[in-house]
């Protein structure tokens, strides 16, 4: 978690003034916006937005954000515009009103996320719903945000950790790397090389997996990440069928169930994700460095977290497996993790 000081200035009759380009929030210790409604949001009071040119742009009073038709699985930008309006917008590029900022942004879901039981009764959880809604946990500004570089289709764990929205999509060479209603990366749909012109892995060993994550800035959950990060789902439940289907399908053999407290789909009895904790051992199969070195691999296995669609009440929370490290399957899958930033 990196920090850095506000640079402010005095103007001559001694009012403070943010220097061009700042931004500052009455807490730093929360992100700028609140949700007020499924497809309706508002920028806290006490937020400061200074332009290019030395303007800015004082929101005294909590302010609402001009919203424009939201689609589900939309990822939105939340422009700061001279004027004192604040919009969203599909564009992350192109400011709706001219000299608009960029100041931050959210997610629109295809449902709801999992409440989770007062008293801790993980048997008592039931998922999401299907009501299509902005995801609380995924607002991000300039200076509470994930790691990555690209902020879409992250939603906060906990003010922990930031996760895929979604199941790491199978065209990894298309941003961003969660994305809504598609197939995810698995056998048969392998990701695409980061460093490529889009030919594939051909597999989804962990290592292939691993790697793509990194290129982007993720890494692979753990076990403790991962069981805390699918909290609220329906546990002890698969959802039958014979593919994992698109990701965060709702309406789909009811995977609503399967939605998580912090608005993560698909998180678990869909596609097994490969996790980072590994097993040495000097004896493993050979094959798993696919030409990249003659050298012995020396980790005989790692994690696989969540479950599958045929798994049953195996899959959960707290489903665990470990497989062979130069295992693939069409029932394996990746999601990847980053750290939250927090900036003053």
């Amino acid at each position: 978690m990196s920090t850095v000081a506000a640079t402010t200035y005095q103007d001559k009759n001694g009012a403070g003034h943010l220097a061009a380009g700042g931004f500052l929030k009455a807490d730093p210790d929360s992100v700028a916006f609140t949700k007020t409604g499924n497809g309706t949001a508002e920028i806290k009071a006490g937020t400061t937005v200074a332009f290019s040119d030395g303007s800015q742009v004082n929101f005294d009073t909590a302010t609402a954000i001009t919203m424009p038709t939201l689609s589900a699985g939309t990822d939105y930008a939340i422009w700061a515009a001279p004027d004192g309006t604040i919009e969203a917008d599909t564009s992350f590029t192109t400011a709706p009103t001219a000299g608009g900022r960029r100041i931050g942004g959210f997610h629109y879901a295809p449902g709801g996320n999992a409440s989770l039981d007062p008293a801790g009764n993980w048997n008592n959880h039931t998922g999401g719903d299907t009501t299509p809604q902005i995801n609380e946990y995924s607002f991000y500004d300039l200076k509470w945000r994930p790691s990555v570089a690209d902020p879409r289709g992250l939603t906060l764990v906990n003010e922990s950790f930031w996760t895929g929205i979604y199941l790491m999509s199978d065209s990894t060479r298309i941003a961003p790397l969660h994305k809504y209603n598609i197939q995810p990366a698995r056998d048969g749909k392998s990701p695409q090389k980061p460093y490529g012109d889009g030919t594939t892995y051909g597999n989804v060993k962990p290592m292939n997996v691993f790697e793509c994550l990194s290129y982007y800035g993720f890494r692979a959950p753990d076990v403790n990440e991962f069981q805390l990060l699918a909290l609220g789902v329906n546990e002890e439940r698969s959802i039958g069928g014979s593919s994992p289907g698109f990701t965060g399908d709702v309406s789909d053999r009811s995977k609503n169930e399967q939605t998580s407290a912090w608005g993560v789909f698909d998180a678990t009895g869909v596609l097994r994700v490969w996790g980072r904790e590994s097993l040495p051992n000097n004896g493993q199969v050979s094959g798993v460095t696919e030409g990249r070195s003659d050298k012995l691999f020396g980790i005989s296995r790692f994690a696989l977290l969540g479950g599958a669609w045929f798994a049953g009440s195996d899959s959960g929370s707290r489903c665990v497996d470990a497989f062979i490290s130069s295992d693939t399957s069409s029932s394996f899958g990746g999601r990847g993790i980053c750290d939250h930033v927090i900036l003053p």
